[in-house]
């Protein structure tokens, strides 16, 4: 039975990472903002689809939880729009590699905003990350631009995460379909600004599985997932088969090089996140938001309160 969770969670993984495929796929006419607004506005109408039929009291919010949804909508679709720019950029290696920098910025920033413990171990192993990430060399080159803004992908999904944890520990999917759609009217303006159907016709179905295929099915699978599994397991499985296939879809699909210090780079982040996520028991309590925290599905409680407030009341119960 628990064999269901893992391949979920491993479906996650292999749709999140379709993301560079998809934005590959796409012709250089569309402008990037058109794409990050249809990737999330697209997994926000999968979602809400999704939540309708698994929590049907998902629209009873207060103003409190919409100013949360706001602030994680805020930063996932500054996370989106920087990752999706980089895409277009850098190399696909160098996006992911350093796009990990979020598995190490995300408990820094619990030490401050959650104060939670920093054992000595994760110093060590965040030195021995920051080093790995020298060695993909992001300041240099002719991508560099699109490596600085991986890295504030990176930089932003790791605060959107803390913050989703410090506005409630316990998310449902519903509350995904909330951040995915504040994400799309943060968005929106963007897509306006370049015209919001400036799209050619053969990029429509790619921009719906951008949208569908990698996020929407990407968090759908992921929220399963953490009905048994706890969020580090899954991470060590993210960061172990996103280094694996990432380089694979680099060099056989797109015949990009892949310089020996990128690779060794690259291969220490993610060896290094999985000896961060076995140590760091932040991870337990649903700090990775893929990205966002714990998504489980709570069923709706009683009627006339707030999300937050019926959830509340059932853990004092």
């Amino acid at each position: 039975m628990i064999k269901r969770y893992y391949f979920s969670a491993l479906l996650s993984i292999l749709c999140l990472l379709t993301i560079g495929l998809f934005v590959r796929l796409l012709h250089d006419t569309i402008a990037i903002e058109l794409i990050s607004f249809y990737r999330a506005f697209f997994a926000f109408i999968f979602l809400l689809i999704v939540a309708h039929f698994l929590d049907k009291e998902f629209w009873k919010v207060s103003l409190r939880d919409l100013r949360d949804y706001a602030i994680v909508g805020f930063l996932l679709a500054l996370t989106m729009l920087t990752f999706n720019v980089a895409l277009t950029l850098a190399p696909l290696t160098d996006v992911y590699f350093l796009n990990y920098v979020h598995v190490f910025v995300a408990p820094l920033a619990a030490l401050f905003l959650l104060r939670e413990k920093f054992s000595r171990n994760n110093v060590l192993l965040t030195i021995l990350g920051v080093i790995g990430i020298a060695l993909i060399n992001p300041f240099t080159g002719q991508s560099i631009i699109g490596n600085f803004l991986a890295l504030i992908s990176g930089t932003s999904y790791a605060l959107m995460t803390v913050y989703a944890r410090k506005a409630d520990k316990h998310h449902s999917l519903g509350d995904v379909a909330w951040f995915m759609g504040f994400a799309s009217l943060f968005l929106l303006p963007f897509g306006f600004d370049k015209g919001l159907f400036n799209v050619p016709t053969l990029d429509w179905p790619v921009l719906i599985g951008l949208g569908v295929v990698s996020t929407g099915f990407g968090y759908l699978f992921y929220n399963i997932a953490l009905g048994k599994l706890r969020v580090h397991v899954i991470s060590m499985m993210d960061l172990i088969v996103t280094t694996i296939g990432t380089i694979l879809l680099s060099v056989a699909y797109f015949h990009e090089v892949l310089p020996p210090l990128t690779l060794l780079g690259g291969v220490m982040v993610a060896v290094v996140g999985v000896l961060f996520a076995l140590e760091s028991h932040l991870l337990d309590a649903g700090l990775k938001l893929h990205s966002p925290a714990s998504f489980r599905y709570v069923p709706g409680p009683s009627k006339g309160k707030s999300r937050r407030t019926r959830r509340r009341t059932a853990a004092g119960q």
